[in-house]
């Protein structure tokens, strides 16, 4: 099985601005944020690259990777690395939710990313949500898939070299 059974999601432009730019450019977007979103936009990992680069994304579910809502982080990570599916750097969420202006009402879109920090109580990453007509770049907290909704989409970057 490779990455190429899954179909481009979006291509995006990443980088170029600084955090204070890029924030401040969501909340002009009328993007709305949580406690755990801000907690990730303080933290040092969240540091936006200033070299302009375009990615390819794919949007997987829990269900198109053959897992189960109870599986592990490790399980998680195994079968993604093994698909050819890479991790988005943090800032990544920011710059989708820029881009991802239309998103329908609904479920939520988790960008996957490694959790920046080991505490428990700190964040694991972004989702990116409309409810109620209000765009969201929210964080949250995961401790694995326990109660994962297997419906649940994943954003990844496509690497063209698997």
């Amino acid at each position: 099985m490779s990455v190429n059974k899954f179909e481009i999601f979006k291509e995006i432009t990443v980088g170029g601005l600084e955090k204070d730019q890029l924030i401040q450019r969501l909340s002009e977007a009328g993007i709305q944020f949580n406690k755990y979103a801000l907690a990730l936009f303080a933290y040092p990992q969240f540091s936006p690259s200033l070299e302009i680069e375009k990615v390819k994304l794919v949007k997987v579910s829990l269900a198109e990777l053959g897992l189960k809502g109870s599986c592990t982080i490790e399980e998680f990570s195994t079968i993604t690395s093994l698909l050819g599916l890479k991790l988005c750097p943090l800032y990544l969420a920011a710059f989708l939710r820029l881009e991802y202006l239309n998103q329908p009402e609904g479920p939520y879109l988790t960008v996957a990313s490694q959790k920046p920090n080991e505490d428990e109580n700190f964040p694991s990453g972004f989702y990116l949500r409309k409810f109620e007509s209000v765009l969201w770049l929210r964080g949250y907290r995961a401790d694995g898939f326990a109660d994962w909704p297997g419906s649940n989409e994943f954003v990844f970057i496509f690497k063209e070299d698997v």
